[in-house]
């Protein structure tokens, strides 16, 4: 039988230990918490206060399982599990930014699986390049720069939870650079391309060979058409749309009919846009104006639509609410909390990225000619930025106000303003009259080497 250490004492069997290292004469302790040994100091030199003293560890510790509190060691998976439930805590609380689901996603599937066992304290720089290799390979590409920053940002505040707990200092906090590929602008579409695709949709509907196909087809056709008009940010703004979101309002107004090019541009007015005494002549037209009350990526905001988007929703009314005393209107001010994207009978799309890369595919839309990348909903997006820019002139702070993005990103990744687009829109009379004014040039300025 080996003989007993003096240096370890077992205070519950298999449970509670405390020993001495030969460095220090200080008693550590080790206790098992939900089948996990926990290791921690009693900072006791005296052996019976540090017995007491690993009791009261291991107790609170037990505490703090039952309350569902991580029971934090210097483990990055512990404290990185605090920083979860503070944002949890603060979302509660209403202060919840709209990032916090994505960083609580890079914790489960990224930072955990690397870094969960190692002590936060030894993270450094070493480690970290490790962990850029490990992601890369995970993920099988290079990440952008934009994934990078939200990973820094992620690891950021799990070392501020330690600092904040003292289980780091902020001057061994490790420095985080982000590095990465440089996002691209998303592909686009050309004008001619958005009225195909809009046109082949109802024949392709038909074509679907069941009731529920046919159903899920025609609900992606109602959502393209309403993030070609507004664009909307795919994904989360718009399929989780509830009709107690939206208000519309209708005005009537006195219109000239115009004709329109294959471009979109004005060209002229029809024969008959005057009368026998040579007057305008205008059309009493509905202008709908739809406004949707979005959550998504930069958190709450307004998205406006205007005829195609009223058009449509009044259509989903027709379809799914066929046979009952059921209107947009009702809707809407009754604040029905029925999903706006579903269909007619109950199917609530997930996504729609594969139906819809299988339409453009069939329809020889999915490969944009200029740079041979798979189109995806966000190509509408950016086709819509950047054809009310061009065509329109819409200002880009307006336009940033509806698309949720930073007058810097529209620049960035929609603006593709080409010299014909923005030629009216600079001509700028007055300020060509006032730059070419060489008529009055001010005395000072004339040459000082000619004969006065």
């Amino acid at each position: 039988m080996p003989e007993k250490l003096e240096t370890t004492h077992q205070i519950i069997p298999r449970e509670l230990i405390i020993y001495l290292r030969p460095s220090t004469d200080v008693w550590q302790c080790r206790f098992k918490v939900d089948g996990r040994w926990i290791v921690k100091t009693t900072k006791e030199r005296d052996l019976q206060k540090a017995k007491d003293r690993a009791k009261r560890l291991m107790i609170e510790a037990e505490i703090r399982k039952a309350s569902n509190i991580p029971v934090v060691t210097k483990k990055f998976r512990d404290i990185a599990k605090l920083a979860k439930l503070t944002m949890e805590n603060e979302t509660k609380n209403g202060k919840a930014i709209a990032s916090y689901k994505q960083y609580a996603q890079i914790i489960d599937d990224f930072l955990i699986p690397f870094f969960g066992n190692k002590n936060i304290d030894s993270i450094n720089h070493n480690v970290l390049e490790d962990y850029e290799v490990w992601r890369t390979e995970k993920m099988g590409r290079t990440l952008a720069y934009s994934t990078v920053r939200k990973h820094n940002v992620t690891l950021n505040r799990i070392f501020d939870e330690a600092i904040h707990r003292s289980y780091l200092t902020k001057i061994h906090a490790p420095h985080l650079e982000t590095k990465g590929r440089q996002a691209e602008t998303y592909p686009t579409f050309e004008i001619a391309e958005v009225n195909a695709l809009l046109a082949n949709f109802p024949a392709w509907i038909k074509q679907g060979s069941t009731v529920s196909k046919q159903e899920q087809r025609q609900m992606l056709f109602d959502y393209v058409q309403i993030l070609t008009e507004t664009g909307a940010r795919p994904g989360k703004e718009l399929l989780d749309l509830q009709w107690k979101n939206i208000r519309y309002r209708v005005n009537v107004v006195d219109v000239v009919k115009k004709e329109i090019n294959d471009n979109g541009e004005v060209i002229e007015l029809k024969d008959d846009g005057y009368d026998d005494e040579g007057n305008l002549i205008t059309f009493t037209e509905w202008q709908p104006t739809v406004t949707l009350s979005v959550d998504g990526k930069t958190g709450d905001r307004k998205v406006n639509g205007f005829e195609e988007t009223y058009r449509v929703l009044n259509e989903i009314v027709a379809r799914n609410y066929s046979g009952k005393e059921v209107t947009l209107k009702k809707l809407t001010e009754t604040n029905n909390e029925d999903l706006v994207f579903v269909t007619k009978s109950g199917t609530i799309p997930s996504s729609f990225n594969h139906l819809f890369e299988r339409y453009l595919s069939e329809h020889n839309l999915l490969i944009d000619p200029n740079n041979g990348r798979k189109r995806v909903f966000y190509s509408l997006r950016s086709t819509y930025a950047t054809t009310v820019m061009n065509l329109d002139g819409v200002p880009i702070r307006d336009l940033s106000k509806q698309l949720g993005n930073s007058v810097g990103i529209i620049q960035k990744h929609y603006d593709r303003a080409t010299g014909d687009a923005i030629s009216e829109n600079i001509r700028a009379p007055n300020a060509k009259q006032a730059l070419f004014n060489t008529e009055n040039t001010r005395e000072i300025y004339k040459s000082n080497k000619n004969p006065k």
